[in-house]
Formats: structure tokens, sequence, C-alpha cells
């Protein structure tokens, strides 16, 4: 390759598959022509690959979870090339679903190593970085802070802080809070719910709710739409879902409206509660073809104990 060439790209499709470095290895070196349009196959309902090609990421994704995966797949594969990999977030070094990131850097020949952000999660916090270095690969840190003496600081300082904002909610779902919010469902009893809706009524009232939509998808049917049982069997898109996730953690009480997708009270109800399920969050109330969301944020902002409190109080 030429200097300044760019020979992979990935990102991180969903829990449970790679992280982007994978998928960026997997175009270095040769598996697939394009590393980010195999992580959108790998993705559930938002794939815009060709059958054969979802299969033959599938079954490249088979091999790397195998035992020794990384080393079947890119064992000194760039071990020739002074190759600098540029990653967003700190390479993983534990073994979950998938294999550690660092140590496929390190089998694949990588020279040199780029961290837009140090990892936080207990789990990693700095052993991606050790890893690599351990294996004599190259690493920096971006520092979000300006350094003297340093000519390109700001615009190290720029990038750094970008990665920061780019990984900002991922890092809250991966990093343990201080008190484990537990089963929210169990949790919030009557007298909290009907708090939470006495909130979100005074914030309807200000125009200060925040609100997500489900986007609007020609493909879906109007009697579809009328079927009760049609938020039980619609795929649910990652993209929504990430953008959900998002509000909860900036707002924790937003207002979904679904009309684009159900237009029974029974599918917003099925179809919110799925929602619900993969965020770990909780449906306060249904109305029509609307649901109110409510999950606390890492460092939680609305008392529900205080709220509900001064509920009873206005009784």
């Amino acid at each position: 390759q030429t200097e300044d060439e760019i020979v992979g790209s990935g990102f991180h499709p969903r829990a449970g598959m790679p992280h982007a470095e994978i998928f960026a290895l997997l175009e270095a070196c040769g598996h697939v022509n394009d590393g980010v349009e195999s992580a959108r196959s790998a993705m559930d309902d938002i794939t815009t690959a060709t059958s054969n090609e979802h299969q033959q990421v599938l079954d490249l994704l088979d091999i790397y979870k195998s035992e020794d995966g990384a080393s079947k797949l890119f064992k000194d594969c760039l071990i020739d090339s002074d190759i600098t990999a540029y990653v967003t977030l700190e390479p993983c070094c534990h073994v979950g679903q998938t294999p550690p990131c660092a140590l496929s850097l390190v089998a694949a020949g990588i020279k040199r190593v780029v961290v837009g952000f140090r990892d936080p999660n207990p789990r990693v916090n700095g052993g991606g970085c050790k890893v690599l270095q351990d294996s004599g690969v190259d690493v920096l840190v971006l520092s979000s802070a300006a350094q003297k003496d340093t000519d390109s600081s700001g615009e190290e300082v720029a990038a750094a802080n970008e990665c920061a904002n780019l990984v900002e909610h991922f890092v809250k779902r991966i990093s343990p809070r201080e008190e484990p919010i537990g089963n929210l469902d169990e949790l919030i009893n009557g007298k909290k719910r009907r708090a939470l809706r006495a909130f979100a009524g005074r914030q309807k009232t200000d125009g200060t709710i925040h609100e997500v939509f489900w986007p609007r998808d020609f493909s879906i049917s109007d009697k579809d739409k009328k079927d009760s049982e049609f938020g039980e069997r619609v795929n649910l898109d990652v993209k929504f879902l990430e953008r959900v996730d998002n509000m909860l953690w900036d707002h924790e009480i937003i207002l979904l409206r679904l009309n684009n997708v159900v237009h029974k009270k029974k599918g917003a109800k099925l179809l919110s509660e799925r929602i619900a399920n993969e965020l770990n969050a909780h449906v306060a109330q249904v109305l029509g073809h609307t649901a109110l969301l409510y999950r606390p944020a890492f460092n939680p902002v609305l008392d529900l104990d205080e709220l509900a409190s001064k509920d009873d109080g206005n009784e």
C-alpha cells in the first residue's frame, strides 16, 4: 500500500458481535472487500449486503470466535507493512463473546496504534494498551488536554474530544454503576409510576418533554399497522434503538411516538415493552400509539422517591 492509504475500516455493529477493529482487519487482510459493509451485514435488520455476502461474513465471524480464531484469520497478514491502526476506543483485552481485539491487532502484525479514548471499563482501563505495548506495538493515546511544546497539540486535543463525544453513551452502557439499577419493572411501584406520569404531564404542558419518533417506513402496510399483534413482530431498527438509548441517557424520561408503525394501543404496548426490554427501561404509560419510557441516567437526575412524596402531598 502507499502512504496514507486506508486499507481497512469498520465499526461495532451490535452487542455480541466483534468490535470495529476486527471488521477493519477482515478488510485489510483481504477476507472481505469492505469492512464497513461487512459490519452492516452483521446487523439484524438493516443489512445492505446480498445473502451470499451476509453468510460469508457470518462464516468468518464463526472462525474468529473459534479457538485461536484470531491467528487463523490474521496471523502475520500485515507483518510486512508499516500499518497504523486508528481506534476510537481503546482495544479490549478480555475474552467475552469474542476474543480480545488487542491480541488480534498483535496477531496481524500492526506496528502502531493510535487510541482516541481510553476505555474506562474496569475490565480494560489501560489493559488493552498494555497488551499492545508488551507485544512491541507503539501506542499513542490522544490527550484531551493541550500539551505544551507540542506543535500538534491542538489537532490532537480536537481529535481526542471528538472521540470522547462519539463514545460518550457507549461508555455509560459498558461502565458499571455505583449502584446497579436492577429490574426497573420490579422496582417501580404504582406510586412511582403515577409520579413519572405527572412529571411527564408537566413537561408536556411546558413543551419541554423529549420525543423520539419511529421513522417512517413505507414498507409497513396500513394492514400491519392496524394489526394489534404487529408490535410483537416488527423488526427493531438498531439506529432507532440507539437514538432512544441516547435520549434516555440524556433525559431519563422520554415520549415514544409510534404512529408510523402501530395504530392500536395493544400494538404500541407490545412494541414499547420490547424496546424497554432491549434498553433496560421501564414503560410508565401507554396512551394510544405513544409510550412513556423511563430509565435513570448514569448519574440519576430524577429522584423518584421525592417525586412520589411530592405527588402524595398534592393529592
